[in-house]
């Protein structure tokens, strides 16, 4: 019998895998190292109290986040190019940069401004590298083995709940061996909602789901994170509602966005009074009443520019904040507990609409978009967005380096990035439309209308002989 010889392209084919199988292995730990970092940080009960005043500069963590930046620079990258940082945060990333030229701490700006992007492509490296199934199958194995370990800390030490030493209102609630009780409730929230969708790329058994699911519950009771416990409900009916959904009948999703919207607005207006005196009351959602009249109150007088990136808080005794407030808020407090305040005191209006475009809004167009992400997929992704949009109206995680709910943000967007690129839908025609008006054709077809007055077609870029594009090449 004829023995077979592998051939040249068995090889290619063999020597592929090898650099592969490395390269998934690197990204893992990368990947592990800031869930690490984000959920647990350098040592397990670590309290992370931060003051206005305190610049909360880590070495060790710092040191962590370069090792993985490291691990990933010597990872092979002959067999298939990496994963790039999609264009729409690296604009942001570069507003960010922008905003440090006139930063009150330029020095801590950059350096806090470094460490948000490290760990942004330490995900994007890492999530393009590993695809989108084992990445959420590493996530889910982290959420439970944290959960396990947040467990047996309940039972092994009291240090797994908040003593009599910390903050009288959160005293005997449960925080594992995480820092702190919020921080528990995220990762708690996070896990609910890897469990409760998209299950079968977990290829566990149903029981599975259900103990983790109870467990994670439980947990998150116990640890009285009210924002945690008040938006994962929110998250897991926004999940199970975008598993009916279907984006070939996207046209039915903005009239019903724009109708949510306006109800949102028109509560708003009827509510106002409730609303300011909620602001004005300082026991109010736990003392944000507050917190956030002086960071309105500073938005209004640097409205476009802010005080630079991450130049507000724990900057020492240069903090706008002791020029707008007085007491606890202004000595005690290292944060504005609420993302888009803190985003629009830093890098201005501007910079905030930026951010949320690119980070919430673009995110869940692709999402809604693509005709190929699979219904329990997009119910999980969709959660998440949900969940970590909510959290950041009590408190402050965007662009915030390592924060918990920052680094599981991103990790869904570059998935939805990743998987959106894949597909196809209405995102790839707005993509491709906003590529030409960035291009220098489209200003030169903009600045031909203007000399020749020719208007009548608004939106419909003509090529040489005059005709409008075809309609294939248009927007559903």
């Amino acid at each position: 019998m004829a023995t077979v010889l592998p051939t040249q392209h068995d090889f290619a084919a063999q020597a592929f895998e090898r650099v592969m199988r490395l390269r998934r292995l690197i990204a893992s730990v990368a990947l592990f190292i800031l869930l690490e970092l984000s959920l647990v940080g350098l040592a397990p009960y670590a309290d992370t109290v931060a003051s206005a005043t305190s610049q909360q500069g880590d070495i060790g963590r710092q040191v962590l986040i370069l090792g993985a930046l490291g691990l990933l620079m010597i990872a092979p990258s002959n067999a298939r190019p990496p994963m790039a940082v999609p264009t729409s945060i690296l604009i942001l990333l570069g507003y960010c940069l922008l905003t440090c030229l006139w930063a009150i701490e330029p020095a801590l700006a950059m350096r806090r401004l470094a460490l948000t992007t490290a760990a942004i492509w330490i995900v994007v490296r890492s999530v393009g590298d590993l695809g989108a199934v084992r990445t959420l199958n590493l996530m889910r194995i982290v959420l439970v083995v944290l959960l396990v370990a947040n467990f047996v800390s309940i039972y092994a030490t009291p240090l797994a709940k908040h003593l009599a030493t910390d903050e009288s209102s959160i005293i005997d609630d449960w925080r594992g061996v995480m820092s702190h009780k919020n921080v528990a409730g995220v990762a708690c929230s996070m896990t609910i909602l890897f469990f409760a969708f998209d299950r079968t790329s977990s290829r566990m058994p149903p029981w599975v789901h259900a103990l983790v699911l109870s467990a994670a519950t439980v947990f998150l009771v116990m640890s009285n994170a009210k924002t945690s416990i008040g938006m994962v409900v929110i998250a897991l009916a926004a999940g199970f509602a975008m598993q009916f959904y279907n984006p070939r009948h996207r046209s039915m999703a903005l009239p019903a966005g724009v109708t949510a919207a306006g109800l949102i607005v028109l509560y708003v207006f009827m509510y106002s009074g409730i609303i300011e005196r909620i602001l004005n009351d300082p026991f109010a959602l736990t003392g944000r009443g507050s917190i956030w009249p002086p960071l309105l109150e500073y938005a209004g007088d640097h409205l476009l520019t802010g005080s630079g990136f991450g130049s507000f808080w724990q900057i020492g005794d240069r903090s706008p904040i002791f020029d707008y407030a007085r007491g606890w808020v202004a000595h005690n407090i290292g944060s504005g507990h609420n993302g888009y305040l803190d985003l629009l005191v830093t890098i201005g209006l501007p910079g905030l609409v930026l951010a949320v475009a690119v980070l919430l809004v673009w995110p869940m167009i692709r999402l809604l978009c693509s005709l190929s992400i699979s219904r329990p997929r997009r119910a999980l992704l969709c959660s998440i967005l949900v969940f970590c949009a909510g959290s950041n109206i009590t408190e402050s995680t965007l662009l915030d380096r390592t924060a918990v709910v920052e680094i599981f943000l991103v990790i869904a967007v570059v998935l939805i990035h990743r998987l959106s690129d894949q597909s196809a839908g209405a995102h790839q025609y707005l993509r491709e439309r906003m590529i030409r008006l960035a291009t220098r054709n489209s200003f030169k077809a903009i600045r031909s209308r203007i000399a020749t007055g020719d208007w009548s077609r608004p939106g419909a870029v003509r090529d040489a002989a005059g005709t409008p594009e075809p309609a294939e090449d248009r927007i559903g």
